[in-house]
């Protein structure tokens, strides 16, 4: 937006500026600074039309700049000058719209304040008397009546030459919210300044002048607000050691708010920076415990090897590749040092917050195995309790029981057997699942099938409301048959077992774009307790109905979906619970065709049998099969 280029101006024959190149972009802050007598005033009449260039161009846009104020006002250019021209005598409406009224305010004072008012609303200025006489307001007020005329007229490109050297901290940092808006509009600000700190909170880009020439540009992001000192005060810097306490205190800052887990990250990509190496060519390895202590940088094999200590003993090292590497010099040795003690530190850390985590998770886990047992032993006590009851009520030398009530205990016997052996294969199934080591017997099958099969575990009573539809032609699918019945079985079971008599299961199977099959167990009943709905699947549960088992059921189904690289999530559902199974018809590669494989009729047949054992071992009341969710 603006470019000075190769501007120099002299007064008869003493150069004020000599080969000044200057180039500033559309939402960009450049600060200018020097000591008294450096050019900053010459440079910014220059730019602002009021002092033409000796030699040299400046373009605004591309435009070459006329030679007048008017001109450059016209081509967007608008200056704040150190020494403020108001009109003492007008208020502050008359000032700020002075020349750019509308032509109905030259006959109606109310509509001149109404305007300026907005204007100063709009600008964010905050003066609250339009009305107030210009030779009455403080510097710091005469300093933001400037600024707003300046900005009132819409500049793209404003130079502020010491705009702060009246003004108090209040002024101040209003004046430079200004100027970040400003920037953030896409105008153009060149900041003509010796305030150092200012210059570090707003500026882009800092150019420091001397005797009419620019001394050298810095970054404030990569310096340090003493540098600027020094170069003001006619000093040299040694930009490397500044660089790297800057970039020290960065990593310091870092560290102190990350993660554990990313600090040696950090540490790695600043040594990397510090030594203008490539970030991979840095790494921290974990020293062996047994090995012998490095005690000092060694280098060997291109790479240099630095200790860090660890709190025992040999704690890591950090290996740098190097291009042709020579022994580090004092000054890098220090360097590593320093960043070691950082890895030390980091790696301190890290293994603390390691410890904690494995502590909480081991405290974690003895709580719940505490918990799962509690519970076990008592869904375990139930059943025991009555066969024992029952079993001595028969042994009795001195009671004589009539056939029907033997035969009531017999049943009952029959039936809490029947339940703890359940209990034990449900309690099998899921030590099975979490420890990974469940065997699956894999083969060929018919989905039909294993739903029917499902469908005739259950007891007679409970089949005619369970309905299944099958969509479209459903493949053979490559699973273990009794598995993939019991999950069936589980979910059936919980939905006839824990809703109200009369509630209707249907069953859905179509088969997806991708070649998956989709299975859906949709019951209309009352949906599953609020204690449930978030996680069904984790296992054992604190809180259980009346009808409820252990809580296994369910974590075991999706166990066993997850074996057969399926799946078996909680669908959403407007009435009831509804659960949803993907399963994979193909057989994987890398599982072999079975010798000899059992027919699928058989293998099908096999669940009615077991489910006709057991009604018939069951009394009326206790003929309830499955696996308890």
């Amino acid at each position: 937006m603006l470019d000075v280029c190769d501007v120099g101006v002299s007064f008869e024959s003493v150069p004020a500026l000599e080969g000044i190149n200057l180039r500033v972009g559309a939402g960009e802050l450049v600060a200018v600074c020097g000591e008294p007598g450096a050019g900053k005033t010459a440079l910014v009449r220059c730019i602002g039309g009021d002092l033409p260039p000796s030699t040299g161009t400046i373009r605004v846009d591309g435009v070459p700049l006329g030679g007048t104020l008017r001109a450059a006002e016209r081509q967007g250019v608008a200056v704040v000058w150190q020494e403020i021209s108001l009109c003492e005598n007008l208020d502050v409406a008359g000032n700020l719209l002075l020349g750019q009224e509308r032509p109905n305010q030259m006959f109606s004072v109310n509509r001149l304040y109404e305007h300026a008012r907005e204007v100063l609303d709009r600008l964010e200025v905050p003066i609250q008397n339009v009305m107030q006489r210009a030779d009455t307001l403080s510097g710091g007020q005469r300093g933001l009546l400037a600024l707003a005329m300046a900005i009132v007229r819409q500049p793209r490109v404003l130079v502020l030459d010491e705009p702060t050297a009246a003004m108090g901290i209040l002024e101040t940092s209003q004046l430079e919210q200004q100027l970040m808006r400003l920037r953030h509009e896409g105008v153009a600000l060149v900041l003509a300044t010796r305030d150092v700190g200012q210059m570090f909170r707003i500026a882009d880009r800092i150019v420091v002048l001397r005797d009419g020439r620019v001394v050298t540009e810095i970054r404030p992001q990569d310096s340090h607000p003493d540098d600027v000192a020094t170069l003001l005060a006619g000093g040299t810097v040694d930009g490397s050691a500044r660089r790297q306490l800057t970039r020290l205190h960065g990593l310091a800052d870092s560290l102190a708010v990350s993660d554990p887990s990313s600090g040696l990250a950090l540490i790695v990509g600043a040594l990397a920076a510090a030594l203008n190496v490539d970030r991979s060519a840095v790494d921290v390895i974990r020293a062996d415990p047994h090995s012998a202590p490095v005690e000092r940088v060694i280098v060997t094999d291109g790479r240099w090897l630095v200790p860090v200590a660890g709190a025992g003993g040999p704690g890591a090292l950090i290996t740098i590749r190097r291009a042709g590497a020579e022994a580090p010099t004092r000054d890098e040795e220090d360097l590593l040092g320093l960043y070691a003690g950082y890895a030390a530190a980091a790696i301190e850390r890290q293994d603390a917050e390691q410890a904690r985590t494995e502590a909480a998770a081991l405290r974690r886990s003895r709580e719940l195995q505490r918990q799962f047992l509690s519970r076990l032993s008592h869904e375990l006590r139930t059943p025991l309790t009555a066969i024992r009851g029952y079993a001595t009520s028969l042994l009795a030398p001195d009671i004589v029981w009539d056939e029907e009530s033997q035969q009531r205990f017999l049943e009952t016997i029959a039936a809490e057997s029947s339940r703890l052996g359940r209990l034990v294969d449900d309690l099998l199934d899921f030590s099975a699942i979490d420890s990974g080591v469940m065997r699956m017997q894999f083969d060929w099958c018919q989905l039909d099938l294993v739903i029917e099969a499902a469908i005739a575990c259950l007891p007679a009573s409970w089949r005619d409301a369970v309905s299944y539809s099958p969509g479209g032609d459903i493949p053979p699918i490559w699973a273990d048959h009794d598995r993939l019945e019991q999950v069936f079985v589980n979910l059936l079971n919980n939905a006839l077992q824990h809703n109200p008599p009369g509630t209707s299961v249907a069953i859905a199977a179509r088969r997806l774009s991708g070649g998956q099959l989709e299975i859906t167990v949709s019951d209309d009943g009352q949906g599953l307790p609020p204690e449930l709905r978030d996680s069904p699947f984790d296992g054992p549960r604190r809180h259980r109905s009346s009808t409820s088992g252990a809580g296994l059921g369910l974590s075991i189904a999706r166990g066993i979906m997850l074996a057969h690289h399926g799946s078996l999530e909680l669908a959403d559902s407007r009435r009831g619970t509804s659960f949803r199974i993907v399963l994979t018809p193909e057989r994987p590669e890398a599982t072999p065709e079975p010798a000899h494989p059992a027919p699928a009729v058989a293998r099908a047949a096999r669940p009615t049998e077991r489910a006709a054992s057991r009604e018939r071992s069951a009394p009326a009341s206790e003929r309830r099969v499955g696996i308890d969710a």
